[in-house]
């Protein structure tokens, strides 16, 4: 059998206490978990700007710390899950497998309206009159786009949001080779289950696993859920 070793990334505007849940049902599987602290959440921001290939990068110096060159599965919620991807397709050295749950990145990477809001965000001022006007309207943008993070967002993690949601991963799925289970909820909002499927389409031996009208808090609604189906996903490989 190999390692049981995990590491569990959070969503953007998330913190790890949200995952704990998911954290103490693995442990009863006899799994060794990680919840890393990421950059800019529960620790300092960088001080530069980043880009999901920044985070990756942090969370393989991370895993070193405690895993050393021992093998590990990582799993991903949104933001999260997109680090995941680009972690399994261009850094895979220690990856055993890995678990994505409700991912960003895949089909709005290129939408009009998140271009226009990439746009906006730093020039939207220029085109408007008053301040007031200025961030009414952007109001109303973010909000058309789903965008709530960007609002509640602070000095560099603005600049680091706007890389990080410009940053399409759809082309990186295809390139993972490592055993992918995938969790989504069929009713989500934020990331669409279309995503999903479109993963399983490009990765035909990976698992998709879908859950009946649950939307973008999955991870913290069907912690117990999960970790059953990772634990059955782990016997078969």
């Amino acid at each position: 059998m190999k390692d049981k070793n995990i590491i569990i990334l959070h969503g953007w505007g998330a913190v790890t206490y949200k995952l704990e849940p998911l954290k103490k049902e693995l442990e009863k599987f006899g799994w060794t978990v990680i919840l890393p602290k990421l950059a800019g959440f529960e620790r300092p921001a960088p001080k530069e700007v980043w880009g999901i290939k920044e985070y990756s990068e942090y969370v393989i110096d991370e895993a070193k710390k405690i895993f050393g060159n021992n093998k590990y599965y990582i799993f991903g919620h949104s933001f999260g899950g997109g680090i995941v991807i680009k972690l399994a397709s261009e850094n895979p050295k220690n990856l055993s497998g890995v678990i994505l749950c409700a991912t960003r990145g895949i089909s709005r990477g290129k939408s009009v309206k998140r271009l226009v809001f990439a746009l906006l965000a730093k020039t939207g001022k220029i085109f408007l009159i008053t301040p007031q006007i200025a961030n009414g309207f952007r109001k109303l943008l973010y909000k058309a786009a789903r965008e709530h993070d960007y609002e509640k967002t602070q000095g560099i993690m603005k600049e680091i949001f706007k890389k990080v949601i410009s940053e399409d991963l759809k082309p990186l799925v295809s390139k993972i080779k490592l055993p992918v289970l995938v969790f989504w909820g069929s009713s989500d909002k934020v990331t669409p289950v279309a995503d999903a499927y479109y993963i399983k389409s490009a990765l035909k031996t990976s698992k998709l696993v879908t859950y009946k009208d649950q939307g973008h808090k999955l991870p913290y609604e069907k912690s117990r859920k999960l970790a059953l189906e990772i634990e059955k996903w782990y016997l078969k490989l």
